[in-house]
């Protein structure tokens, strides 16, 4: 029986030594995952928002108003979808509104959202962003009326 409990007590700490190895590790893991779903989501989001974007220039008069309906939906939809980005660009490609009436024409535009991770390291605005990019192409109805 002697032999059996020196056994035991060799082993005291052991459980200490292997959380403080695993306990990081896991942590990390649960980092990355978490950075994961928030790019993926972020994704989803900016292809709402181009989608948007695309169909908003698509129902316009001429480029200028396509440009900037492109502009104002791509923000009111990252915005209404509570998606936070560090920095936005939106470009749209609204030659296709300049076509004349009976052609058929396309706007095609592109929303990128760059997407803060710093703060997964309980870092404020710490190192580690992702830009995510979309692209969506809307036709243009080719007996509307054009400005």
């Amino acid at each position: 029986m002697r032999t059996i409990l020196r056994g035991a007590h060799r082993d005291r700490g052991d459980i200490a030594i292997e959380a403080v190895i695993v306990m990081p590790l896991l942590l990390a893991l649960a980092l990355v995952f978490i950075a994961g779903a928030r790019l993926s989501i972020a994704g989803q989001k900016t292809d709402a928002a181009a989608q948007a974007a695309a169909r908003a220039a698509s129902l316009e008069r001429n480029p200028g108003a396509g440009q900037a309906a492109a502009q104002q939906a791509a923000a009111d939809s990252l915005a209404s979808q509570n998606q936070s980005c560090s920095a936005t660009s939106v470009s749209a490609n609204t030659s296709g509104l300049a076509a004349p009436i009976g052609q058929i024409s396309s706007v095609t535009v592109r929303v990128s959202c760059t997407v803060p991770l710093g703060d997964l390291f309980f870092l404020d605005g710490g190192p580690g962003v992702r830009t995510v990019s979309s692209s969506f192409t809307s036709v243009v109805d080719a007996f509307r009326t054009r400005g």
